[in-house]
């Protein structure tokens, strides 16, 4: 199958990502799981390594398998952090789509190691709660993609130590959006902790929303 529609999604999305100045050059990834045949080994589509966003297209997506590795076009090589997609997609069935980026306020938090709490409502009911960093892994390593899966539980993003960012959700158009929230959280908190005064969300609060959070994504707790 050619994915065409697959393939246009994903360049949309990151054209509308290179557009908010979430990534840059060549930085920064997306990919989709393909809707395969259950007796088919599981497919995913994406962007590719080292091709600026104001030249990619959508025939330049890369179809790879659960090794990473492309399948047909040999000359397009998938994106670095294709095995961060793949723990992803492995550890989380719910998940059918993933936007990578490396959006200023969220580098930040990436570059202070700090996790944002649930400081608005909107992070427990969209995002399930306090945005976690994972540990240190060099980019594209196993080490990494162990590591912001870890990050992640079973929330829609995590931060990646000294990287930026990623959020999941079951379609692309979910993930921008959830990606989008992420970087005005982490703007939020940055300037919240510049005036010297964070309050979280009540923890009364927090129990609830986590509930309807749970209820949106089809996720149970634990």
């Amino acid at each position: 199958m050619s994915w065409e529609h697959e393939r246009q999604q994903l360049l949309e999305t990151m054209l509308r990502l290179d557009h908010l100045g979430m990534v840059s050059g060549s930085s920064g990834n997306a990919s989709i799981r393909l809707n395969v045949a259950k007796e088919e080994q599981p497919l995913y589509l994406i962007t590719p390594a080292g091709i600026s966003y104001d030249r990619i297209t959508a025939n330049q997506m890369v179809v790879i398998n659960r090794d990473s590795q492309a399948t047909g076009n040999a000359d397009l090589t998938p994106s670095s952090e294709a095995l961060l997609h793949i723990a992803v997609y492995d550890s989380r069935p719910d998940v059918s789509a993933i936007v990578h980026t490396h959006s200023v306020y969220a580098s930040v938090q990436a570059v202070k190691a700090e996790a944002i709490p649930p400081i608005i409502d909107e992070m427990i009911v969209y995002i399930g709660g306090q945005i976690e960093v994972s540990d240190y892994g060099l980019p594209g390593s196993a080490d990494l993609a162990r590591n912001s899966v870890d990050a992640l539980g079973d929330r829609r993003a995590a931060i990646i130590r000294n990287h930026g960012m990623f959020a999941v959700a079951d379609t692309l158009h979910e993930a921008l959006r959830v990606a989008e929230l992420v970087e005005r959280v982490a703007e939020i908190y940055v300037h919240a902790k510049i005036s010297g005064n964070v309050v979280r969300v009540p923890d009364h609060a927090i129990a609830a929303e986590r509930v309807l959070y749970l209820e949106r994504t089809g996720l149970s707790e634990g």
